[in-house]
Order: C-alpha cells, then sequence, then structure tokens
C-alpha cells in the first residue's frame, strides 16, 4: 500500500484489477475521446498501457474504498524530486464528490514523506475547464505549455507544478 486516507487506499494494482480498472477508464467517455479518439479501452490496450508505464518508472495504482473493497479510480505517479503526477482518473459515478481532492492531497503528503519538492501535472489544454479549475484550486501554477503524444495522438498541454516546500 502506497497511502491510506479517509477510507480510502492507494496501492499498486495488479493483473485481478483489470476489469475494474477498464470499467473506471471506460465511465471517462470524453475523457477517452478528448485524449484517445476511443470510445473504450480494452484489457489487452489496459496490459500494454501498464507495461509501457513500468518501464519508465511509474506506479500505476488503483484507489480502493475501503468499505466496499470496489476500485473507484486510478492514480499513476512517479516520486523523485519533482513527483510527477501522470494520471488521477475517478470513476464517472464517485465524481464531484470531494474524491479526487482527497486522493491528491493524500499523494502529496506521500510525496513530502518521500522528500519530494513538488509535483508536476501535465493537463490537456482543450479537454475541460474545470479539471485546469481544479488543479489551480489545489494551488498549481502554469509553469509551460507543451505536446503530449499519448497512444499516438498529439496533445496540446499545460505543465503545471506546485511546490511543496
Amino acid at each position: 500500500m502506497m497511502f491510506k486516507v479517509n477510507g480510502f487506499r492507494v496501492e499498486e494494482l495488479n493483473n485481478k484489477d483489470l476489469n475494474e480498472i477498464v470499467e473506471v477508464y471506460n465511465s471517462n467517455k470524453n475523457f477517452l475521446i478528448s485524449h484517445m479518439d476511443k470510445k473504450e479501452i480494452t484489457i489487452e490496450w489496459m496490459i500494454e498501457e501498464l507495461k509501457s508505464m513500468k518501464e519508465i518508472g511509474f506506479l500505476c495504482c488503483k484507489i480502493v474504498d475501503m468499505n466496499s473493497e470496489k476500485i473507484v479510480g486510478v492514480i499513476d505517479f512517479k516520486v523523485d524530486k519533482e513527483t510527477y503526477l501522470s494520471l488521477l482518473m475517478i470513476h464517472n459515478n464517485y465524481k464531484n464528490k470531494g474524491l479526487g481532492r482527497l486522493i491528491y492531497k493524500g499523494l502529496e503528503k506521500y510525496a513530502l514523506s518521500l522528500k519530494s519538492n513538488c509535483i508536476r501535472i501535465d493537463v490537456v489544454a482543450d479537454y475541460d475547464d474545470s479539471v485546469i479549475e481544479f488543479w489551480t484550486k489545489n494551488r498549481f501554477v502554469k509553469f509551460k505549455d507543451t505536446i503530449l503524444n499519448w497512444t499516438g495522438k498529439d496533445l496540446d498541454a499545460i505543465v503545471m507544478k506546485r511546490n511543496l516546500t
């Protein structure tokens, strides 16, 4: 387990979690269309994504509701001096209830405990204004513009950072 916060735990996911992880992704239709030009992903796609993330040093984790043991989200990150948060995705049924903020705050404490100085996230610019608002409310500031390439699609993005020290 990486960390736990208010009835939720974050831990590395494994192959037995694949169906629930695919369900989390597929519940976020607008994300899939905007970021990947897909309406849904498959278990096979997820296996390849996990493999490629691990190859570059990212932890691919599940967010588990400790009461129901249901996976309610996914978080991918790499802790270093500058922690890189690659993905924080909440199942559509659990959005807008404060869970994203709760999990992010848990990650922040976890990163601080491992001597991280700041957290970076790359936000797709033309996806959803509420995403940038979310990160701004969590004291992230725009650092620079960039281009992300995910699954072969170039995406205009904003690098945002939050100093922890």
